[in-house]
């Protein structure tokens, strides 16, 4: 086998022109593919990395109420009445909103989260990756004090945001009492944490709460507890206007979408290196009309019809093999690129890329494979020549 992938090197390497344009048609495709699925498979990591922030014990209750829809939004009672349910620890109510913040004199828009200060330890703590690096937790009876994610102390600003510094929300000024370690998810280190009743006041919002977490008590199944959780807001609000969240059903409904985009940036993706295919293919057929004398001394010399066979589709599969490697190293750049402008445009961690050595194995495969089909046609004909009209062309 080492004989006829040298073979067909060589007969690559006196033509590298052709040699080039051929493989070009398989590094584009192959790029394209592998810098494609990296993004899915970057989202399917975040997904993952995320689900782990917020902890398998978690259940997430979120309104589905419109402005001028029928239906009522989430309120504190709705939390109380959910804290009742058997296999319930805790049920925090939670604000998020998006507001204009200012930290020495540079203003930003921020989000921030709202909570029950004397729920937000037992809410956040242990399982879901919120360590304390400085300071402490939010206490009840804190007045205008606030705990910060890693990046708003880091570089959300100009400048570091450290203990005892005053951030002003909405011209109320906040002093931070603590600074959370890096937890890798974006949302949740770019985030302010407050007191849901302050910041409920600042923006007029009365009782409402954007979404309630629950954390499941030790040893009770996480869905079913979800289950009495439906039953009881249901009664409640007479009708199903909200909607309840673990992190396995997270798993299941993104996970689908996540394989739709793959299925789709894949088959676009595919549709360049099918171009490639066609080219290898093509390239191959020449080379079979340009060495069809050399196919006749090789068959006048023993050449069965199986090695003919054999060194052409080498020579195709080389060329798939090569380019698939040069397409992978350039997808694995493009993905690398990526990342950066997404940190840059977007916000860290927001769009993550990732080319797994799975998927690189399996982009030189996939190449190898359409390089040895591209071919097939090509040696079939070489190893049909007639040795006699061969040696006369």
């Amino acid at each position: 086998m080492i004989e006829y992938i040298l073979l067909s090197l060589r007969n690559l390497s006196q033509q590298k022109t052709r040699a080039f344009l051929t493989l070009l048609g398989v590094i584009i495709g192959i790029t394209a593919i592998v810098a494609m699925i990296s993004i899915g498979e970057g989202m399917k990591y975040s997904l993952e990395k995320q689900l782990k922030t917020l902890g398998s014990d978690k259940i997430l209750v979120f309104s589905t109420y419109t402005y001028g829809a029928k239906g009522k939004e989430l309120t504190d009672e709705d939390a109380r009445l959910i804290e009742d349910i058997v296999g319930v620890e805790i049920s925090s109510p939670l604000v998020s909103v998006v507001a204009p913040t200012k930290f020495r004199g540079e203003e930003k828009l921020a989000t921030i989260w709202a909570l029950e200060p004397a729920k937000s330890r037992r809410t956040f703590a242990g399982v879901s990756g919120y360590e304390l690096m400085q300071g402490r937790w939010l206490r009840k009876g804190d007045k205008y004090k606030i705990a910060i994610g890693y990046k708003i102390h880091d570089d959300f600003y100009d400048r570091k945001v450290n203990l005892g510094n005053t951030v002003e929300i909405r011209g109320k000024k906040f002093q931070v009492v603590g600074i959370f370690e890096k937890t890798g998810d974006a949302d949740s280190d770019s985030a302010i944490y407050a007191d849901i009743d302050q910041i409920r006041e600042i923006f007029g919002m009365g009782n409402r709460v954007t979404m309630i977490i629950v954390r499941t008590k030790e040893g009770y199944d996480v869905e079913e507890v979800a289950k009495k959780i439906e039953n009881v807001l249901e009664k409640s609000h007479k009708e199903k206007d909200f909607q309840v969240f673990t992190p396995k059903q997270v798993v299941e409904q993104v996970g689908k979408a996540l394989a739709v985009v793959q299925i789709v940036f894949g088959g676009i993706a595919s549709v360049s290196l099918l171009v490639g295919a066609i080219g290898i293919a093509n390239t191959m057929l020449m080379n079979v009309i340009e060495r069809t004398r050399e196919i006749g001394i090789m068959k006048a010399t023993g050449a069965t019809n199986k090695r003919i066979i054999k060194i052409f589709l080498a020579e195709a599969g080389a060329i798939g093999m090569v380019g698939g490697g040069i397409g992978v190293a350039f997808g694995y750049i493009i993905s690398k690129i990526i990342n950066k402008a997404a940190d840059k445009y977007l916000g860290e961690g927001i769009l993550v890329t990732k080319v797994s050595l799975e998927l690189a194995v399996f982009a030189l495969l996939f190449s190898l494979i359409v390089g040895i089909i591209s071919g097939i046609y090509p040696a079939k004909k070489a190893s049909e020549l007639d040795p006699v009209v061969a040696l006369r062309s």
